[in-house]
């Protein structure tokens, strides 16, 4: 795809001439101006050198030019029907644009200067960070042989959001204090006036502790990397648990290191998260390699990542490995006016590290509820109701997604899986789309209002 044109064996053979190539076996054949524009969506502008070939559908001849930086390429060609492509991909500013347009039928009359206009189809993605976070499960599910909520299955799913394979040494996750939105008596304390008081301060307070992966994690285009936060076994089989999701799969990572121990002492126990009924050995088929490592330095037996609204980031530090830096008493902050102890300690995140975040907000106390992360990271926020086995689902960048020309008969529509008004605009399925064979590219304006959407259960249950 990177050239269009390759394989490509001309109908007819001739020198090309500076700006176009044209060629006839007749020396008298007239040849028309024709000039050609190429119209972009939003998402992209006109640009030099973008390819277009002219092919005569009824004679021969196939002439080749590019255009200017506007978007514009201009032809001498004779009389005829042609079909006008243009098919490229090019970056720019840390974009990837898959660029293709077809006009079918474009004539060219005798003694006639013609011009047509393209109308490009645009598949834009993120080629600095093309990691995204997917889908966050947190809320859990409804126990029916309890009847209580069972919070313990959590998981965080992320992407590869690019047509090429992305290679990451120690990508990691944290979330913003404070650990949920709606908790008035602390969140006041991380503002001033409506600001957040580590606004332009260029970091993010990552609580308690933090996970990563302790060596290079590899994910292929378009694919996906499970995550399990808590239970990584198959909760499935346990009574009344039938909503909740089985994570016993030699694919997934998980979150489970019961040999860290912090070296400070004011930490209670100085031992890792070792609540078992949060942290059961995994299932048996997730290889040891799969695990997680993590760096604590809060005061808890799990990491507390909140069952209604967390603010969830992934980051990669950059010139040093993550034990070094959040075991360094330097990079601690605490929460203002609170006392200086484990349970308000953070470690700042630059925001340079960070490659995505969610903001997630209790959709049964929005009006409780304050941003943690600042606008760079995420403009927005998405609601969530816990215990009904809901999950936070990327939207699919429909523009994006439809311009793939892989894509072509793959794609599935009428999605049904949001919840009440919260909705996948694009009416893409997904999941659907991508067992049927399609690649998807997600929405990602790193504002999650408009990314995201609340849908009825996790993927990892069936679409």
């Amino acid at each position: 795809m990177k050239n269009f044109f390759k394989g490509i064996i001309p109908i007819v053979m001739c020198a090309l001439m500076p700006l176009f190539s044209a060629c006839s076996d007749d020396d008298d054949v007239k040849l028309y101006d024709v000039t050609v524009q190429l119209s972009y969506p939003e998402t992209a502008e006109p640009y030099a050198g973008a390819p277009i070939e002219l092919r005569n559908t009824v004679g021969s001849g196939v002439y080749q030019s590019t255009t200017d930086a506007n978007g514009k390429a201009v032809f001498q060609v004779p009389a005829g029907v042609y079909e006008v492509t243009s098919a490229d991909v090019h970056e720019n500013d840390g974009y990837r644009y898959i660029c293709n347009g077809t006009l079918a039928q474009f004539v060219v009359q005798d003694g006639v200067s013609a011009s047509a206009t393209i109308e490009m189809k645009v598949a834009k993605m993120n080629t600095e960070n093309p990691i995204i976070i997917k889908e966050i499960y947190t809320g859990g599910c409804w126990n029916t042989s309890t009847n209580k909520a069972f919070i313990q299955d959590a998981c965080i799913i992320i992407y590869n959001n690019s047509n090429e394979e992305v290679s990451l040494d120690n990508l990691a996750f944290g979330y913003s204090a404070y650990f949920n939105a709606e908790a008035a008596a602390f969140m006041g304390n991380l503002y001033n006036g409506d600001k957040l008081v580590y606004d332009g301060e260029g970091f993010i307070p990552a609580q308690n502790g933090i996970w990563y992966f302790p060596s290079t994690l590899t994910i292929p285009a378009y694919s996906q990397i499970v995550v399990n936060v808590y239970g990584a076994i198959n909760n499935t089989l346990a009574d009344g648990l039938a909503e909740s999701v089985n994570y016993a799969n030699s694919d997934y990572y998980c979150m489970y290191d019961p040999e860290y121990k912090t070296p400070d002492v004011t930490v209670a126990s100085a031992v890792s998260y070792n609540s078992t009924s949060y942290y059961p050995s995994p299932a048996d088929m997730i290889p040891t390699s799969h695990y997680l490592k993590t760096v604590k330095y809060g005061q808890a037996n799990a990491w507390s990542f909140s069952t209604t609204s967390p603010a969830v980031f992934i980051f990669k530090p950059k010139d040093t490995d993550p034990v070094s830096y959040f075991e360094n008493t330097e990079n601690y902050w605490y929460i203002p006016t609170r006392a200086q102890t484990p349970v308000f300690r953070c470690a700042k995140v630059p925001n340079d590290w960070i490659i995505d975040g969610v903001e997630v907000w209790n959709a049964e106390k929005l009006d409780a509820s304050k941003k943690r992360l600042t606008a760079d990271i995420d403009a927005g926020h998405v609601n969530l109701t816990n215990n009904h086995g809901h999950v936070l689902y990327r939207n699919v960048d429909q523009a994006s997604t439809e311009a793939l020309p892989e894509n072509e008969g793959k794609l599935i529509y009428n999605y049904s899986l949001g919840v009440g008004n919260s909705t996948d605009p694009s009416s893409i399925n997904a999941e659907a789309s991508m067992k049927n064979g399609a690649h998807i590219i997600f929405q990602d304006t790193n504002n999650s209002s408009v990314d995201f959407h609340e849908r009825q259960k996790c993927s990892l249950r069936g679409e």
